[in-house]
């Protein structure tokens, strides 16, 4: 789950103490067998960082797959393939902010970062995909916003500040999808897992 603050500038990452991703992530976990997707994200917020949010909340971003080259179950070699399906959930006041509690057998640290710190910092590239998608859906929800308030009882108003509004955002939409697309289909680069505590170092691959 991507959680955005409510300042609407951040996310929270938390830096993992467990194989195969040791390092900073999105809070998120393995589905149950008969689980929705909601539904096992509503589980891993109750159990890793004791937030209970409704359905309702729960806005799809989107979906990676990536392998690791190492496991913590042998042989360690094989390593793992995993898909993730990313949703947003955005917090709606500093009280939900304050409730966040960091499970310490899966996390042994947790922050808010702005999107330029991930997609520039050290971070595992499906994570600046993902806010990468994030921005993109953040723009169309603008453009939508934009042309729900130039219409009146069903008919648009044609007036010329709100067109050059609603085509300024289109812009910014365009733009946020072209990065999107940019990194389609993409690698891992230079990118891999260090965990010195876990004695564990891996390159990964990560696929859109």
């Amino acid at each position: 789950m991507i959680l955005v603050h409510p300042d609407g500038q951040r996310i929270f990452v938390g830096k993992r103490c467990v194989q195969p991703q040791p390092d900073w992530w999105f809070i998120g976990g393995r589905i149950f067998p008969g689980e929705t997707p909601i539904e096992c994200g509503q589980r891993l917020l109750r159990r890793e960082i004791g937030l209970t949010i409704e359905s309702h909340r729960f806005q799809p971003i989107c979906a990676q797959s990536f392998v690791f080259n190492m496991r913590q179950q042998e042989p360690v070699e094989h390593g793992t393939a995993d898909v993730q399906l990313c949703y947003r959930v955005q917090l709606q006041s500093e009280e939900e902010v304050n409730k966040v509690k960091m499970d310490p057998e899966e996390y042994t640290d947790g922050c808010w970062k702005t999107y330029n710190e991930v997609l520039d910092g050290r971070f595992h590239p499906a994570l600046k995909y993902a806010v990468r998608c994030l921005l993109a859906s953040q723009a169309l929800d603008k453009m939508v916003e934009c042309e729900e308030r130039t219409s009146k009882n069903g008919e648009e108003c044609n007036s010329g500040s709100d067109d050059a509004e609603l085509a300024k955002l289109a812009r910014e939409f365009l733009k946020r999808r072209r990065d999107v697309d940019e990194m389609m289909p993409a690698e891992a680069g230079d990118y891999e897992v260090d965990s010195k505590e876990l004695n564990y170092q891996a390159p990964v691959t990560s696929r859109y």
